[in-house]
């Protein structure tokens, strides 16, 4: 796992040892450069933490034996060792054992249909010295971040790509201002989703694509993304024990390491199922670590149930007790980070913080709930569809009577969205902080006149449906997996835990696992009020029954007390009348009355959580311009 930063029509040591510093927590055990300033100008960084092949001979900015091919590569290709054999069969040579030279010989192989062969995350850059080209990728689910910049200054022209917006910025040939559209689209999400950042004229490469840069030219392609679903027709049998054998086959290759390998463990199935699994399949005793809280967080502390996996399996387990103090302690490198502003992710940061202490890799339970459709609105969509069937064949008159007491009913309007509206239209109600029309009542008119008219959320997020696609889970599947999981989840997963140089693995989303997951029926997934019924079977044996039926939860944390309490001050400065005078962005009376709102207890605490993440992390990214 590593960080890495690169520039064409850029030949400047300098600037990349300013890159190399601004990601050295993502690589603290090696760094390396390549510049040269022939036939093109081009610099490449590399910050390394060192987990397969410890040796040197994973050293990079890594070339091929002719000196033709350059790459840098953050993440892990698990996949690795069969590949090498085929590609030595093949005729390569090889001079390490690591993932990073198996890429680079695949792509001299097979060029960007590598990308079909390699299983794992990863986001790399091969600089080809001959034709003066740069072939740069991202994983299928979005694990590994890649940011770039395509920049045109009168006749000079350049690219620059890296791991994180602060490696962008650190090396001055970056401007730090605030992108509008990225902004317009954080409220919604509590994210930013690609390819927008909040960097004027930086993007993120989406997941499951690659860009290529030539003569010039930048063209981005996509070379993967979640078929569409096609009810595999085996039996519930056949997919449970297909289902099973997928999930060990994709935690046994996430436990390839050559240092110690923990595991984050919330007390819920997802992270127990991966605990249970990981101590089988290892044989040795597991690291485990978990999240708990004092007072103010007991009703959300789920430490009991993690205590009750790790007893079960005799893992070395470890608890980590948050305060409000502690969170107002660290709010500074927090907001840091988290590289980009976020309502979540706090939960990762001090988690990683506490396991990167006895642990360089932890893999994680996240992506279970988005495949498996274990989160409440799952059921509520296929409730949904089964009342706009109803609702299609009601007397017109009928409907016409509900939609008038909609107007005066404020739980009748709502109820209203999920019988007249499209599918769109629901997933606002479940995932959107901030609606287009609240928005636009938020923005002062001098924010209006700077915006060139905002992509909408509808318009976002209609990219990610498939037009043939009929069934309620699978669509709403599918905007999960394209959406909510690597926009917000994963993006989050690698800023807070590389901040503290641990590398985190997500077996759940394997992409084969998930290729298999889309095609299961919906049925065999939401079965009455169960979630995730197929999943919850093709794992009972694994854990306690007091584990496998406790009720699903979010995990959540007492955010909204700390608000009210030790981050009071931080709050309040964020919601004065200076600052949102300075800034400039939102109108004074419509940012106080949300603040106003929360105090009585009224709305959800993210409204005003959100707000706070980005003004703090203004301050630093974009006043202080790293």
């Amino acid at each position: 796992m590593c960080g890495i930063w690169g520039a064409v029509n850029v030949a400047d040591l300098e600037a990349a040892q300013k890159a190399a510093r601004a990601m050295q927590h993502r690589g603290p055990d090696d760094h390396g450069f390549h510049i040269a300033e022939h036939p093109i100008p081009v610099s490449l960084v590399n910050t390394r933490l060192s987990i397969i092949d410890l040796s040197d001979a994973g050293h990079q900015p890594m070339c091929s034996e002719d000196g033709r091919y350059w790459i840098v590569y953050n993440g892990e290709v698990y996949n690795y060792e069969p590949l090498r054999t085929v590609l030595m069969e093949g005729g390569h040579s090889f001079h390490s054992h690591t993932d990073t030279e198996v890429i680079l010989h695949a792509y001299m192989q097979w060029g960007s249909d590598c990308l079909s062969h390699l299983r794992g995350m990863f986001a790399f850059a091969i600089w080809d010295k001959e034709t003066g080209s740069l072939f740069a990728a991202r994983d299928r689910l979005g694990i590994k971040p890649l940011y770039y910049t395509h920049i045109h200054r009168g006749t000079q022209e350049k690219l620059i790509f890296a791991s994180e917006l602060k490696a962008m910025l650190s090396c001055s040939l970056v401007d730090a201002r605030l992108n509008m559209a990225g902004l317009h689209h954080f409220l919604s999400f509590y994210a930013v989703p690609s390819p927008y950042t909040l960097l004027e004229d930086v993007l993120m490469l989406p997941p499951g694509h690659y860009m290529v840069y030539e003569e010039g030219r930048l063209t981005v392609s996509q070379y993967w993304n979640v078929q569409q679903h096609v009810p595999n027709q085996a039996s519930e049998e056949d997919l449970i024990v297909q289902l099973r054998a997928l999930l060990e086959g994709s935690i046994k290759l996430r436990m390839i390491a050559d240092v110690p390998v923990g595991a984050f463990l919330s007390g819920g199935i997802d992270s127990s199922v991966v605990v249970a699994l990981m101590s089988q399949l290892s044989g040795e005793r597991l690291r485990t670590f978990s999240i708990g809280f004092d007072a103010d967080g007991r009703s959300l502390d789920e430490r009991s149930a993690a205590r009750l996996v790790a007893k079960h399996y005799d893992t070395d387990h470890h608890e980590v007790v948050v305060t409000g103090q502690h969170v107002r302690d660290q709010i500074d490198h927090f907001i840091r980070a988290m590289d980009q502003p976020s309502g979540d992710g706090l939960n990762t940061y001090l988690v990683s913080q506490a396991t990167a202490e006895q642990v360089k890799v932890a893999v994680s339970g996240l992506g279970g709930d988005e495949l498996f459709a274990g989160y409440p609105q799952f059921r509520m969509f296929q409730r949904a569809e089964t009342a706009r069937g109803v609702w299609g064949s009601a007397p017109d008159a009928a409907r016409s009577l509900l939609r008038s007491a909609a107007q005066r009913i404020n739980a009748v309007d709502r109820a209203m969205t999920w019988l007249d509206g499209d599918l769109l239209d629901r997933y606002e109600r479940v995932r959107i902080l901030y609606d287009e029309e609240t928005k636009m009542t938020l923005y002062t008119d001098t924010t209006r006149l700077s915006m060139t008219i905002p992509e909408t959320i509808q318009k976002y997020l209609s990219r990610f449906v498939h037009p043939a696609e009929v069934d309620p889970i699978a669509q709403i599947t599918r905007l999960e997996l394209s959406n909510y999981m690597p926009h917000t989840l994963l993006r989050d997963t690698d800023a807070m835990s590389m901040a503290h140089s641990l590398e985190v693995r997500v077996p759940l989303i394997d992409h084969k696992l998930v290729e298999f997951a889309a095609n299961i029926p919906s049925e065999m997934k939401v079965q009455g009020k169960q979630s995730k019924a197929i999943f919850i079977k093709a794992v009972q044996d694994l854990l306690p029954k007091s584990v496998l039926n406790r009720p699903k939860r979010g995990f959540e944390m007492p955010v909204a007390v700390w608000m009210r309490h030790e981050l009071r001050d931080v709050v309040e400065d964020v919601f004065s009348a200076d600052s949102i005078q300075r800034r400039g962005l939102f109108k004074q009376g419509a940012l106080q009355g949300i603040y106003q709102d929360f105090q009585r207890g009224q709305g959800p605490y993210m409204r005003v959580w959100a707000l706070v993440t980005l003004e703090l992390w203004m301050r630093q990214f974009i006043d202080q311009a790293l």
